[in-house]
C-alpha cells in the first residue's frame, strides 16, 4: 500500500495502518497518521485534510516553532488541538565529526528526547488512548525526529516488530527527497537557517538509527511498555489502544 498521503504542502503525510502485529493482528487504517508540520498545507492541502476526518492534532514542537510557524486548520473544524513538546529547548549538538555522522547519534539523541519529552509522551498516549479521539496525527516539523520518536513507541506497543519499525522510519528518506525536489523546483520553503548546522546523522532517517534506538529502550526499561508505564500510561489504557487499532 501507498503509505504517503498527498495532502499540497506536506511531504511526510502517513497512514500508520495496514502493518501487521505479532499477534497476527492488522492495524487500521485511517486512524492514526503521522506527519510533518501541518503548517505547510496550502489551502487544498487543509481540504484534503479536513476529509480525513481527523478529531485529534498532537503537535510536537516546541512551543515557540508553534508560534512562529502556527497552524492554520481547515475552516469549520472542531477537533481537538494539543501542543506536547518532546524538546522544549533546542538541543545542543557536541560530538566530534565521526560520532555526528554515526547512526547511533541519532540513537543516542532520539534516547535523549524520551527523557526531555517524558511529560509530553505520557499525555500522547493518554490522548491516544480514548476512542473518542481518533482518527488522530501527531506531527513536528520534518515528521521524522520527534514524529519518529512517538511512531515508534506506538507500533511497539501495538505489537508490530521492531524490523517494521525501522522500515517505517526509513521511510522519511523519501520525504526528504520530496522536500528536496520541492526545493529544486523553486518552491518556497519555511526550513530555518539552524537546519544546515544539523549533524549528519540527524539529516537521515537510516534503518539502523531505529533499531539502535529501540533496543536502547528495551536496555533502559525492560520493554516499551515498561518505560509507557513508568510515565503513568496504565495497562488498560494500553488494551483500549490495542482494541481500538488493531483487526
Amino acid at each position: 500500500m501507498t503509505r504517503f498521503l498527498e495532502l499540497e504542502g506536506c511531504f511526510n503525510f502517513r497512514d500508520l495502518g495496514g502493518y501487521r502485529t505479532s499477534g497476527g493482528g492488522t492495524l487500521a487504517t485511517g486512524l492514526l497518521y503521522r506527519s510533518d508540520g501541518l503548517h505547510r498545507l496550502t489551502a487544498r492541502g487543509r481540504d484534503g485534510f479536513a476529509a480525513l476526518g481527523i478529531r485529534t492534532v498532537l503537535d510536537l514542537r516546541a512551543e515557540e516553532e508553534t508560534l512562529r510557524r502556527p497552524w492554520t486548520p481547515p475552516e469549520n473544524w472542531r477537533g481537538r488541538r494539543r501542543v506536547l513538546p518532546l524538546r522544549p529547548e533546542p538541543p545542543v549538538w557536541s560530538a566530534t565529526e565521526l560520532e555526528r555522522a554515526d547512526p547511533a547519534f541519532a540513537a543516542e539523541h532520539y534516547l535523549d528526547t524520551t527523557r526531555t519529552g517524558a511529560t509530553a509522551l505520557g499525555a500522547a498516549f493518554t490522548e491516544l488512548t480514548a476512542p473518542e479521539r481518533l482518527p488522530a496525527v501527531f506531527h513536528c516539523a520534518a515528521g521524522k525526529d520527534r514524529t519518529g520518536v512517538l511512531a515508534a513507541l506506538l507500533l511497539a506497543v501495538l505489537g508490530v516488530s521492531e524490523e517494521v519499525i525501522a522500515a517505517d522510519y526509513a521511510l522519511s528518506e523519501q520525504a526528504t527527497a520530496r522536500w528536496v525536489a520541492s526545493l529544486a523546483a523553486g518552491n518556497e520553503d519555511d526550513t530555518p537557517p539552524a537546519f544546515a548546522t544539523l549533524p549528519p546523522a540527524m539529516l537521515h532517517a537510516k534503518h539502523e538509527t531505529m533499531l539502535v534506538f529501540l533496543r536502547g529502550i528495551t536496555e533502559l526499561h525492560g520493554s516499551v511498555t515498561g518505560f509507557l508505564t513508568g510515565l503513568g500510561v496504565r495497562e488498560e489504557q494500553l488494551d483500549q489502544l490495542r482494541s481500538a487499532l488493531v483487526r
